[in-house]
């Protein structure tokens, strides 16, 4: 097994994401960082083929929690991309707070 970790820091991107009413009119900037490990000897992984799914689903699912947006995120990902072994990914909202940064982090392992 050839074992090789795509790492995407700080991608930023401006979604609807939010249980509060505010939340789900007004897009807000959303920071996510991911640590994608896949089997080389199966495929290939295209890190741009991967940003662009992760920046797609952020744009159009429109999720009401982080939580769900991180589940989502590891489901299609694996989906599309079988050779992945393990996903960490997280997403954090920089606007809430102005002396902290606040998000939440998921770890899926496909071994």
């Amino acid at each position: 097994m050839n074992l090789y970790t795509i790492v995407i820091n700080e991608l930023k991107i401006d979604v609807i994401i939010g249980v509060l009413e505010e939340e789900r009119k007004k897009s807000q900037r959303v920071v996510l960082n991911a640590k994608i490990e896949y089997d080389l000897n199966e495929f290939f992984l295209d890190y741009v083929q991967v940003v662009e799914a992760i920046e797609n689903l952020l744009k159009y699912k429109e999720y009401e929690t982080i939580e769900s947006a991180l589940s989502g995120i590891c489901k299609a990902l694996k989906l599309d991309f079988p050779e992945i072994v393990s996903i960490k990914l997280q997403i954090f909202k920089p606007e809430v707070f102005k002396n902290a940064l606040v998000g939440v982090e998921i770890f899926k392992e496909y071994k």
